[in-house]
């Protein structure tokens, strides 16, 4: 199965990746040494949403068949 992702979708989410991980660098940076993972994926998460709404997203309408004839009729037709 391929799964299609465009070009910009990309472009941010490899954005979102490079701040996860450079808050994740610098959060080592601590006296404990431990980088905070959850900090880390919570900030990446952050940008991406930011982003999408910044930049991203389609704004067009979904093309949607009209409908043709031939159903029940919606009122009933009097009588002679």
């Amino acid at each position: 199965m391929t799964v299609h992702i465009d070009s910009v979708g990309g472009a941010l989410l490899v954005v979102a990746c490079v701040v996860g991980y450079f808050v994740y660098k610098h959060t080592q940076l601590t006296p404990t040494g431990k980088g905070d993972v959850v900090g880390a994926i919570v900030c990446a998460t952050a940008v991406l949403t930011a982003l999408i709404l910044v930049l991203g997203g389609d704004h067009t309408d979904p093309q949607t068949p009209s409908p043709t004839g031939g159903g029940v009729p919606t009122s009933p037709t009097p009588r002679p």
